[in-house]
């Protein structure tokens, strides 16, 4: 085979992006381009601004190429219109694979266009191979070259709109525990979170020694996982510090916190709030989670999980016992003899004269001058609505009816 003068091989190409630079010519080289994208990427058909957007950015790319595909010295300088493309695959929510499967498929489709035309114009077969040899190495040049400033747009795109979205996001959960987040704001397309179903709060922290970026990564990967062990979908999370992360998880039911596992990364720790319903178990079990941080934080709790349902009488008594504090413990352990009325206010009053006497139920019937049998009986109906005995979790439901004692009826939950 006789080597073909490059200088000759350059002279072809000018001259032939002199003459395809034409709209008309520039139209049948996208028609090809067009033809391998819609057989690889059919949903493109479906959506006219995106295609039209890859069409745009395919015409760019050829133009841009001729202008230096016949001289010596070949200079890349991606258009703008190539960056616009790739901002708006990130945009739609593309993948980078197929970003970058655009690239091939595009390059492909030329390459049919092009080979074709070659066959057609040149005869000497020696200059045709020249030719579409150093066709094919400028082109893939100018790919390889465009191709690091599309990615590059392609990712700042995402993590700007990452970014803000996460902003967004933060920002609305704050507004939320303040309690001046708006209707438009919890929607689960706005918020990532279904707010009306019951909340577990967790609060997750990392030892120092551990480097930040790792801390953030391990837990998120732990705040994915106790989700998945309570049953519900992946966690609303917003960091809380370098090496802590807040995270609520929205399960239909209560969630069981007796099912989360120990934290397999050593160096992590996790609180974790009592399951409450909607907009206020949002905040109401994100505050028992960091009562229970506290505890921990302190050095008064132990273990990898601290559940402050574990925990709450601790942190009633020290530092956390506000009102709102007792208002939420009167509703969690009276449960249904909680509600208004005379015939719950009796079974309250004859549950705690039982347990002031010693779970005597002489004395309590001499206390409220009415039978023994009147005694078990209401006994027997507090059971029935509490849900267990009344010696299970005793000490917090005798804690919880002095206190609604002390307070009176304005503890008692009004929904």
């Amino acid at each position: 085979m006789v080597a073909v003068d490059r200088a000759i091989v350059h002279a072809w190409l000018a001259d032939f992006a002199e003459r395809v630079r034409s709209e008309a010519e520039t139209e049948q080289v996208l028609r090809f381009v067009d033809r391998a994208m819609l057989e690889e990427f059919p949903r493109f058909a479906a959506d006219p601004e995106l295609r039209g957007e890859v069409r745009t950015s395919g015409k760019a790319h050829w133009l841009g190429l001729l202008v230096g595909i016949g001289r010596p010295q070949f200079h890349i300088r991606p258009p703008i219109e190539v960056i616009d493309g790739a901002r708006t695959v990130a945009r739609r929510g593309y993948d980078l694979n197929v970003l970058l499967k655009t690239y091939r498929v595009g390059q492909r489709g030329l390459w049919r266009y092009i080979t074709g035309v070659l066959d057609l114009q040149i005869r000497d077969p020696e200059l045709r191979g020249a030719v579409l040899v150093t066709f094919w190495e400028r082109s893939s040049q100018w790919l390889d070259g465009c191709l690091d400033a599309v990615v590059t747009a392609y990712l700042e795109e995402r993590e700007q709109r990452s970014r803000s979205a996460e902003e967004q996001r933060a920002a609305t959960v704050h507004a939320l525990l303040r309690g001046d987040a708006t209707a438009a704001e919890l929607t689960p397309e706005r918020l990532g979170h279904i707010v009306e179903y019951q909340q577990t709060a967790l609060t997750l922290w990392a030892e120092h020694s551990m480097a930040s970026p790792v801390a953030a990564r391990v837990l998120a990967r732990l705040a994915a996982d106790t989700a998945a062990a309570l049953g519900g979908p992946p966690p609303l999370t917003l960091p809380s510090g370098t090496h802590g992360l807040w995270a609520w998880v929205a399960t239909p039911e209560p969630a069981d916190v007796a099912l989360i596992p120990a934290p397999p990364v050593p160096g992590t720790r996790m609180a974790v709030g009592t399951p409450w319903p909607g907009v206020h178990g949002f905040r109401r079990s994100h505050r028992e989670a960091l009562a229970a941080q506290r505890l921990a934080a302190d050095g008064a709790a132990a273990g990898p999980v601290i559940a402050y349902r574990d925990v709450d009488l601790v942190c009633l008594l020290t530092g956390d016992g506000s009102v709102e504090s007792a208002r939420l413990l009167v509703e969690r352990e009276l449960g249904g003899i909680a509600g208004p009325g005379e015939p719950a206010a009796r079974l309250r009053e004859t549950v705690r004269e039982f347990l002031a006497g010693g779970g005597n139920v002489t004395t309590a019937a001499e206390v409220l001058g009415v039978h023994t049998n009147t005694v078990r009986y209401r006994l027997q109906q507090a059971e029935q609505k509490l849900g267990r005995p009344i010696d299970q979790r005793r000490l917090h439901l005798e804690l919880a009816l002095e206190v609604l004692a002390a307070y009176g009826d304005e503890l008692l939950p009004t929904g």
